[in-house]
């Protein structure tokens, strides 16, 4: 489930946990938040960043195979053969 970030419309109205903004983990189906939980003042929802995989350097063969990955190379004939 991925987790949503809101915070109040009018930080002078709100609540002081939609004041400062609060998190939510909610399902992908349900629609977004329009008002806060407790005080049930508009909000809205901030976009905020996510993590990528990093790659250092280009996987290796050797790497792959110590992943568990089979390796398989196409020869001139068409066929695969596994490394």
């Amino acid at each position: 489930m991925p987790t949503y970030s809101y915070i109040a419309e009018d930080p002078e109205k709100g609540c002081p946990a939609c004041r400062r903004g609060f998190d939510l983990r909610r399902p992908l189906s349900r629609p977004a938040l329009e008002s806060c939980p407790l005080c049930k003042q508009p909000v809205k929802k901030l976009i905020s960043g996510f993590n990528t995989p990093k790659i250092t350097k280009p996987l290796s063969v050797s790497d792959a195979k110590a992943a568990g990955f089979t390796i398989l190379e196409k020869r001139c004939d068409g066929n695969y053969e596994k490394l």
